[in-house]
């Protein structure tokens, strides 16, 4: 009889030291679309922010503001009966306490674009529906990951952190080093092949037995 086992290793995580990075323009007042187009051309696109705590990050970056124009962020809609949605990863994520009081309200009827109140005020941190053609500043970001960050991985990305998401049978801070499985043992009566010198993902091991299987006491 004869059978092979492949042998396969489970996934392993490991974080790195960097993560995407923010950036804006203090001086530039623009419409959302330009404030997008500003930061796809210049970072990655425009900010979308994924939790309360990244919320609360890029706050703590921005510099005051005693009023408005404030701070577009990467959050929209086209139509009143849409959900909102942030631009890049189409995540509908809105925390619990995200609007400002009375927000979002459609005063305009064409309220479809979203501004951050970055001031020293009860709605520090807080967002706003606004009429996209109105003219504030562009909060943008810039990825760090690439396509050769994580060699054999996924990368993912959070506040100042990578974090490689392994492949089946791959480990190392990026994810660049094959994992070795243990030695297996010579069967009785029989013999064991393995391809290569070493065991690892997808290596195929052939057990043979050319004769009948020995016998084996059963307990009763």
């Amino acid at each position: 009889m004869k059978w092979a086992l492949i042998l396969l290793l489970g996934s392993c995580l490991v974080e790195g030291t960097m993560g995407w990075t923010y950036h804006y323009s203090a001086t530039k007042k623009m419409n959302w679309t330009q404030a997008r187009q500003w930061c796809q051309t210049s970072y990655t696109d425009m900010v979308a922010i994924q939790s309360q705590q990244e919320n609360d990050y890029l706050v703590s970056l921005l510099p005051n503001k005693t009023g408005s124009p404030y701070y577009w962020i990467g959050i929209t809609k086209t139509h009143k009966n849409e959900s909102w949605t942030w631009v890049g990863n189409n995540s509908t994520w809105i925390g619990d306490q995200s609007w400002a009081a009375n927000e979002p309200n459609n005063n305009h009827i064409t309220e479809f674009c979203v501004e951050i109140y970055v001031n020293d005020g009860e709605n520090r941190g807080k967002w706003n529906d606004e009429k996209c053609a109105n003219r504030k500043y562009p909060v943008c970001y810039q990825a760090q990951c690439t396509a050769t960050s994580c060699g054999k991985g996924r990368c993912v990305e959070t506040i100042e952190n990578i974090t490689c998401l392994c492949e089946p049978g791959f480990e190392g801070d990026r994810c660049q080093t094959v994992v070795e499985c243990a030695s297996l043992s010579q069967p009785d009566d029989g013999y064991l092949d393995c391809s290569g010198a070493n065991q690892t993902i997808n290596s195929t091991c052939r057990f043979d037995w050319s004769g009948p299987r020995p016998e084996r006491n059963l307990p009763n």
